[in-house]
């Protein structure tokens, strides 16, 4: 018996001390202590790990920001973390995974998804849209628009969907069948090489160093801009000075926008419209533009680009309280950013242009009388194309003045071109012989003489030299 009492009294002592060391199932003591671990940033430490990806040239590059595997329902994922600090990569892993055990995968995933190490062309143009806001000196609106289309039209061209197929041979690729479909169109060889430069220009934009560097905290490193070193083959054109006989005809016609001009034809019975009609197959959009009627922002367009030298979109926004008087001469003021904030000037920098008086009433004669613009018409809506800078406020403005332009002979045939842009570049070649270059360079605004000095500035009255006799 006491030898029986003696053998339970062991086992039962020994199953007492084996339950203090292990009072749970192998699987319930496994998990608790899986719990309890999971809460310490020592144990999300030890599970971080760095991706790589292959470059172009075969070399293996690392992707700087941390990743860490995370289990729910059955699945495992590898996420991204924000940040290239371990600490910081282990306490996001640590509260990432309490997220994940509350609300499951799409609360952890949210966000958390990097670019692949080659990217598409539109996962590029998206990441790109999306990071803009974030950058130093982000682009305008209609830039960014510009250089995503240009972007996606080289690729097009280069029949490349993915980042790492825009090959050096890629890019000639693009340039053949570019130049090749210029010329089905009968396209002037200039025209071609210089819209090819500027699709080169526009996509090259998107991958600037400081975009690089956005990139690179989103997941992708790109060592260069797969467009560097690409020639753009551009040929420059100068500006051509209107004749004096095409100016006098300008200036004489322009008072006939502001109160119609009863000798004008039917807009729809126009050769360019009637060529356009029989080309296309209908008339051209503008084909309700009836300068027998009075035309007032077309006029007020006119004298804004023909006596200051303004771009279009300043003139879309220019408004009544930017002139000033100081000393007794008047002067139009554009700001870096002005009308609420919803303007910003091309050159990122304001300037101030003189003003003649005699502008300056005729101006007043075109004035709407409840409108804060020069050329007329309201604030354009919040959220709108025009309020974000992408189209024109009054788009029919331009219509009208370049159409009007067009048929007084600025540009006369040209189915493309800026006849009011023209009028831009007459100005500035004006105060360039008469002023100087730098006065030129100042009062158009641009931030490098050599713009002005290829594309804006040509000698509109050279001096009649006789240094030389004969006999």
């Amino acid at each position: 018996m006491e030898t029986d009492n003696n053998t339970q009294s062991l086992k039962t002592g020994d199953i007492r001390e084996k339950r203090q060391v292990d009072d749970k199932p192998k699987g319930m003591r496994n998990a608790s202590r899986k719990r309890s671990g999971e809460n310490t940033i020592a144990f999300w430490r030890s599970r971080l790990f760095r991706n790589s990806y292959t470059a172009k040239d075969g070399s293996s590059r690392e992707i700087p920001e941390w990743y860490v595997r995370l289990r729910f329902a059955g699945a495992t994922k590898r996420v991204r973390l924000k940040t290239a600090e371990r600490e910081q990569a282990a306490e996001q892993a640590r509260a990432l995974n309490l997220r994940l055990q509350a609300e499951g995968w799409p609360a952890v995933l949210e966000g958390q998804a990097r670019l692949p190490t080659s990217p598409t062309i539109d996962e590029i143009c998206t990441a790109y849209s999306e990071m803009v806001p974030t950058l130093a000196t982000p682009p305008r609106p209609i830039s960014v628009v510009n250089y995503v289309r240009c972007l996606r039209q080289f690729a097009k061209l280069a029949g490349a969907s993915q980042l790492r197929e825009l090959t050096a041979e890629a890019i000639e690729k693009a340039r053949e069948r570019y130049r090749e479909v210029g010329h089905k169109a009968e396209r002037p060889e200039h025209s071609v090489k210089n819209s090819f430069a500027k699709i080169i220009r526009n996509a090259a934009a998107i991958f600037s160093r400081e975009s690089r560097e956005a990139f690179a905290r989103r997941g992708l490193k790109l060592e260069a801009n797969p467009f560097d070193g690409v020639k753009r083959q551009q040929e420059i054109r100068r500006f051509r000075p209107l004749s004096p006989a095409l100016l006098q005809r300008i200036m004489r016609e322009a008072p006939k926008l502001l109160t119609g001009d009863p000798s004008a034809k039917d807009p729809t019975k126009t050769p360019f419209a009637k060529a356009h009609l029989k080309r296309v197959g209908r008339f051209p959009q503008w084909r309700t533009i009836d300068f027998r009627r009075p035309q007032p922002d077309a006029y007020a367009a006119l004298l804004l680009a023909f006596s200051c030298g303004m771009r279009a979109k300043e003139i879309d926004w220019a408004r009544w309280d930017w002139i000033t008087e100081v000393g007794g001469r008047t002067f139009i003021e554009i700001p870096a950013v002005g009308g609420s904030e919803r303007f910003a000037s091309k050159s990122g920098a304001g300037r101030t242009i003189p003003l003649q008086p005699e502008v300056l009433e005729e101006l007043r004669k075109a004035r709407h009388e409840f409108s804060p613009f020069i050329v007329g018409g309201k604030e354009p809506e919040m959220g709108s194309k025009a309020a974000n800078g992408l189209e024109y406020r009054s788009p029919e403005t331009f219509r009208s003045v370049n159409l009007w332009l067009r048929e007084q002979g600025v540009e006369e045939g040209r189915e493309r071109g800026h006849p009011l842009h023209t009028l831009r570049k007459q100005y500035g070649s004006h105060v360039a012989t008469n002023f100087g270059l730098f006065h030129a360079q100042v009062i158009l605004g641009h931030s490098d003489p050599k713009i002005t000095r290829d594309y804006y500035a040509s000698p509109t009255d050279l001096p009649n030299v006789m240094n030389f006799r004969a006999g």
